[in-house]
């Protein structure tokens, strides 16, 4: 993502079968349904935000619940994602919701929330909305005002400090079904039957330039 890191950053990556498949890197990352190992990935709890679903909305989908907007100018060339937002009228709280090109720039793949305090770049080319405010949240609770030990009981680890940052890395590997490897060969000419998997990985970075989070980015690109 192009956004400056200047708050709480989460972002998931889950590299897809889709557009651009990608075979595991590794074949000793966890089974994604292992059980007894924690949590090995963003839920879909993490990445649901007025009933719109990462992976699962399209663009179209958010304008038809918040209105509509045209796309914000592309920073970052070609792999960057389609962008639109919105602002509340009453606080100035934005929140962005991106296509990349996992999600052929049509499908959610990110979506962020920036407090007033954040100054998101771009704001007066926002659409205003009643439905967005600084209490937004996710689905599982992740919202701005976070402070790192409630954002680890929300992704279910720990993270390790960097400067005044918080990383964490979520890693576990998916089983593909026998449809999934069959168009695997017809879209690559790539037998991947005797390491039928792909990766999922979650990374979370927060930043924090004063007691709680005034920025969030979730990004994830789910498997089809």
């Amino acid at each position: 993502m192009s956004f400056a890191s200047n708050a709480l950053l989460l972002m998931l990556l889950v590299l897809d079968f889709g557009a651009s498949p990608t075979q595991t890197r590794s074949d000793d990352a966890p089974e994604c349904t292992k059980q007894g190992v924690g949590k090995l990935q963003l839920t879909t709890e993490d990445t649901t935000i007025l009933g719109l679903t990462i992976g699962s909305a399209s663009l179209k989908d958010v304008q038809a619940k918040l209105g509509g907007t045209p796309l914000l100018p592309r920073n970052g060339g070609a792999s960057s994602s389609n962008t639109i937002c919105f602002v509340s009228p009453t606080d100035g709280t934005v929140l962005t919701f991106g296509a990349g090109p996992m999600g052929g720039f049509v499908d959610v793949t990110e979506f962020s929330i920036w407090s007033r305090e954040a100054k998101f770049p771009n704001a007066s080319a926002c659409s205003p909305s009643k439905l967005v405010s600084h209490g937004l949240s996710t689905t599982s609770g992740i919202k701005l005002g976070l402070n790192d030990k409630q954002l680890s009981h929300i992704i279910g680890k720990r993270a390790t400090a960097r400067r005044t940052a918080m990383h964490y890395e979520l890693w576990c590997r998916q089983k593909m079904t026998a449809d999934e490897i069959k168009r695997f060969k017809t879209a690559n000419n790539w037998d991947v039957s005797d390491l039928p998997y792909f990766d999922v990985t979650s990374v979370v970075d927060a930043y924090f330039p004063s007691v709680g989070a005034s920025r969030i980015d979730i990004a994830k690109v789910e498997s089809h």
